[in-house]
């Protein structure tokens, strides 16, 4: 009971802070629908003089207003464009599934000083995948070859769904097996396995997927609440495999 006035103290407190700082109207909801958790929030963001507190809001802030990050990290590169501040912005723009946007800043790291940063090198490949540019992954990989860091596996996952877009089977077969490597990329084997399937491999299918399903019983309990999804999704893949042999 004293936790109920406790909480209904802090939030009259907080209400009253928004007004008299003429704070945004958004926390006015959060600290009504969300009274202790939304009250902490408020108080460490808003109240408390923090570094941690201003990080926290800026984080909240960007998830309910994504266009206002963008709009803040747009003037931040206007303003110093400098490697951090470039692929914040790209970033920004993937987070929110602007491919075409993340692709052109991602595109102007790769011109400067950081041609070889692989992490941008995989969002780029990544973007225009999501675009539908399968020719533009498969041009952009190719030209990573040189780099001793090509076998990047999210490069060579799209590489191989690019070619398979573009019904280039043995080039997709190729560049998917290169990611079956056991107590890994179970997500991308999962693909491979339905892969196989679809190419009428049913045994190879079926021996990756015991595979997989073996591996799984050797996982963490962290782990296995990581993949839960791709964990039902090999079960289901088994179960159909078992049907139409």
């Amino acid at each position: 009971m004293i936790l109920y006035y406790l909480t209904i103290a802090v939030q009259i407190f907080c209400f009253y802070h928004i007004y008299k700082n003429r704070n945004e109207y958004y926390w006015y909801a959060i600290i009504f629908f969300l009274p202790a958790i939304g009250s902490l929030i408020y108080l460490f963001m808003k109240v408390f003089n923090s570094q941690d507190a201003q990080m926290i809001g800026e984080e909240i802030t960007s998830t309910i207003q994504p266009a206002k990050r963008i709009k803040d990290l747009i003037e931040k590169v206007k303003f110093s464009d400098t490697f951090a501040n470039r692929l914040a912005l790209a970033d920004a723009y993937f987070d929110k599934q602007e491919y075409q946007n993340a692709v052109e800043n991602y595109q102007i790291i790769l011109d400067g000083a950081h041609k070889n940063d692989v992490y941008v090198q995989e969002q780029l490949v990544i973007a225009n995948y999501h675009l539908g540019h399968f020719d533009k992954v498969i041009e952009l990989a190719k030209s990573l070859r040189a780099n001793s860091e090509f076998r990047a596996s999210k490069i060579i996952f799209f590489l191989g769904l690019s070619y398979k877009a573009l019904g280039k089977l043995n080039n997709a077969e190729k560049h998917l097996r290169a990611l079956d490597v056991r107590y890994s990329n179970y997500q991308e084997r999962l693909v491979l396995a339905q892969f196989l399937v679809d190419r009428g491999k049913q045994e190879e299918a079926k021996e990756l997927v015991e595979e997989l399903l073996t591996e799984f019983n050797y996982m963490s309990n962290p782990n296995k609440k990581t993949y839960k999804t791709t964990i039902a999704e090999v079960k289901k893949l088994s179960d159909s495999i078992r049907l139409n042999n």
